[in-house]
């Protein structure tokens, strides 16, 4: 074997190992960065709905299902961001998306570790304008407030 070709495969091999650890090295991102990566873009768009919108409660769905994948894992990140969520979209002006953001918190976080959070949701939930009606539905009346009858006038 000549001197080249001897000294050509050690360098071939290395370069081999090397491609397949970069290969390694690019693994796909957290779920929780395409989340976070969404909420910036829902916030950018200053909107309430549309598809970035519904990017961003598809980004969160696929953190939550991989979290909960996890046995044993403690589910804080994702409820802190739901609440962090419902709290910018408020300030943004968007109610319905925070309050489906304090929603989705109080129903899929009901273990005790997260009492604070959810008492959080249920306060900020009271702070939102009421949902606005169903269409096709009809709204409830208000309560009937009693009448006062004042007494005729003495002549």
């Amino acid at each position: 074997m000549s001197g080249t070709k001897a000294s050509v495969i050690p360098a071939t091999a290395a370069a081999a190992c090397l491609l397949a650890l970069a290969g390694c090295a690019q693994m796909s991102r957290p779920p929780d960065s395409d989340y976070r990566q969404a909420l910036e873009k829902a916030f950018m768009a200053g909107r309430c709905d549309g598809e970035s919108v519904r990017d961003l409660w598809s980004a969160y769905g696929r953190w939550y299902a991989a979290a909960a994948s996890i046995a044993g894992h403690p589910k804080t990140d994702e409820a802190a961001a739901l609440l962090r969520q419902g709290d910018q979209f408020r300030i943004l002006g968007c109610p319905e998306v925070a309050r489906a953001s304090y929603r989705m918190l109080i129903s899929r976080f009901p273990e005790e570790g997260y009492a604070a959070m959810r008492e959080a949701a249920h306060d900020s939930l009271r702070t939102l304008p009421p949902p606005p009606p169903v269409p096709g539905t009809m709204p409830t009346p208000a309560p009937a407030r009693p009448t006062l009858v004042r007494p005729p006038a003495e002549i």
